[in-house]
């Protein structure tokens, strides 16, 4: 059964509830199609909350669950009526609502609307039960897919703003600290979080556009990790021709990243837009490079175009064929002691022409950057951000943060120095049991503003249905009474999703093969674990 068709099923028996309720008529189709069994199995509940978990909700669950959240039946009366917006269909954590109208006793059409501040809304989108095609015995027709088209896109578009409103806070902090770290108990949705915020910022709203935007770069920490993974080190060269492996300097991730943050807002504070070697120029210009530099930059690129007077140089077409061609260009500055000097020239331009691309400008618009470091505690931070401690600090933002870097006397120009630009954000994230979290520099620590993210924050985050929420808010209560454990120690709500995101319902595989296996490692070597199993165990499934 698809979606439209169980939306067809759910209409005919919202409709046939509350006509019984209202009439009594038991020689309707939506009768004896849907309400007579309930009544002979007494098992027919005419009024209730779906959405607080009121037993009604039973009747409508082969046709409740949906892509994108769940349907609640909400049926009671209004001084004695039932004809009122009191009785309505509800998608799950939000105010859209399908409401019915009506002719004396009969419902004559269906209609979506807003239920927000205790004032309901006509959304003015209604179908009359014949143009929805109810009781007619076919599968759905054309007018009540539209009809469940566009509640759907209303609840994809709901679902949006209401996440922008949840993420505004986290957003604000941000933009006011620079760094951030989300800590918090196992599966509160800390790395989830953190990307959310980055698309809000960035104004994507896949993963997918996240990482294609150019805005956005990930690493998880580890203790292997080091400086030269993460601002810069050497790295080996391919075999030459005589078998040797030499070395060269590399950027790390987030030097990298950094940069291409700073060439960004080069494009942007240029108003460039073209990529030609006059718009290279300018663009070298508002890199704040010195004068000689721009000139040989722009002078190797012009050799390699055939305008200069060596013979030597291979000659390529133009600024996109040179791009492509760099290990080439670079092979031909080591075979001939030219010490990077095409090379670096090419690097620039093929910096210049992705950070074109990622731009798309707008006026004076400077676009952020966000850098997520995932399990931040778990590397040996010191050893990684080395320098970079004094130029992550917000209040040494920009060149007034410069620093010369460990391997700066192997540059092309021994003066240079690096800085983490103004538009860069630092979201870190880290679990507050992992036993690594005491080893953290405080140094660092007083570099970013801490941000808890509790488990009863993260059911909100994650949409958690409100049954689940109970359910995980009665065993968080459990866990706090045990004197050896703590708030650290509570179940996120990440414990309740599937692989797609989506909220799980099966509580007892949830119990046996996410929670519990976990629950005992907390509970190793403590007196009378067992019992105390039996007790988490009896507060989940209370």
């Amino acid at each position: 059964m698809n979606e439209y068709e169980q939306f067809k099923h759910l209409l005919e028996y919202f409709v046939a509830h509350l006509e019984w309720c209202v009439n009594e008529d038991q020689n309707t189709i939506g009768y004896q199609n849907y309400i007579k069994r309930l009544i002979e199995e007494d098992n027919f509940k005419k009024t209730g909350q779906g959405y607080n978990g009121a037993k009604i909700q039973k009747q409508i669950e082969l046709w409740s669950a949906y892509d994108n959240g769940n349907i609640h039946i909400n049926i009671q009366q209004n001084f004695g009526s039932y004809q009122s917006t009191k009785s309505y269909l509800n998608w799950d954590l939000t105010g859209l609502n399908v409401n019915a109208k009506w002719d004396d006793n009969k419902i004559t059409s269906l209609y979506l609307s807003q239920y927000d501040s205790e004032v309901s809304k006509d959304l003015e989108i209604e179908k009359s039960l014949i143009d929805l095609g109810l009781y007619d015995g076919q599968l759905p027709n054309t007018d009540l897919i539209d009809f469940f088209n566009k509640y759907n896109s209303i609840i994809v578009e709901w679902n949006i703003m209401e996440q922008f409103k949840k993420n505004e806070p986290y957003i604000k902090l941000l933009k006011e600290a620079k760094n951030v770290i989300l800590t918090g108990a196992p599966g509160t949705g800390k790395t989830y979080l953190a990307k959310q915020i980055a698309k809000q910022m960035i104004g994507v709203q896949t993963d997918e556009e996240l990482d294609e935007s150019g805005q956005f770069n990930f690493v998880q920490f580890h203790p292997s990790y080091d400086y030269t993974d993460f601002v810069e080190g050497l790295r080996p060269t391919p075999p030459d021709e005589n078998g040797t492996i030499g070395f060269e300097i590399k950027d790390g991730i987030f030097k990298s990243f950094c940069q291409r943050a700073f060439g960004v807002n080069a494009i942007t504070n240029g108003k460039i837009i073209n990529f030609n070697l006059e718009e290279f120029e300018k663009y070298l210009q508002n890199l704040n490079l010195k004068n000689g530099t721009i000139y040989n930059y722009k002078n190797s690129i012009d050799k390699l175009l055939g305008n200069g007077n060596s013979t030597k140089v291979p000659i390529y077409q133009n600024l996109e064929e040179i791009c492509d061609n760099y290990n080439d260009i670079k092979d031909f500055d080591r075979k001939n002691n030219l010490h990077n000097i095409f090379a670096s020239a090419v690097k620039k331009l093929s910096d210049f022409r992705d950070n074109l691309n990622t731009n798309n400008p707008k006026p004076n618009e400077i676009k952020p950057f966000i850098f997520i470091i995932d399990e931040i505690n778990r590397g040996e931070i010191s050893k990684i951000f080395g320098e970079l401690f004094f130029s992550i600090d917000p209040s040494y933002r920009g060149k007034k943060g410069a620093v010369k870097t460990q391997y700066s006397n192997l540059h092309d120009d021994e003066k240079e120095v690096f800085f983490v630009p103004e538009n860069v954000y630092i979201i870190g994230s880290m679990n507050d049991i992992d036993r690594s979290v005491e080893s953290f520099d405080f140094a660092m620590r007083r570099r970013f503003t801490w941000i808890e993210i509790s488990a009863e924050q993260s059911a909100v985050n994650m949409n958690l249905p409100n049954e689940t929420k109970s359910k995980m808010k009665k065993l968080n209560e459990q866990i706090s009474q045990f004197g050896e454990l703590n708030a650290s120690y509570h179940i996120g709500a990440a414990y309740f999703l599937d692989s797609n995101g989506k909220a799980r319902e099966d509580y007892d595989s949830i119990w046996s093969l996410r929670i519990e296996p976990l629950l005992n490692e907390y509970l190793r070597g403590m007196p009378d674990s067992s019992e105390k199993i039996k007790l988490l165990k009896s507060a989940f499934t209370a």
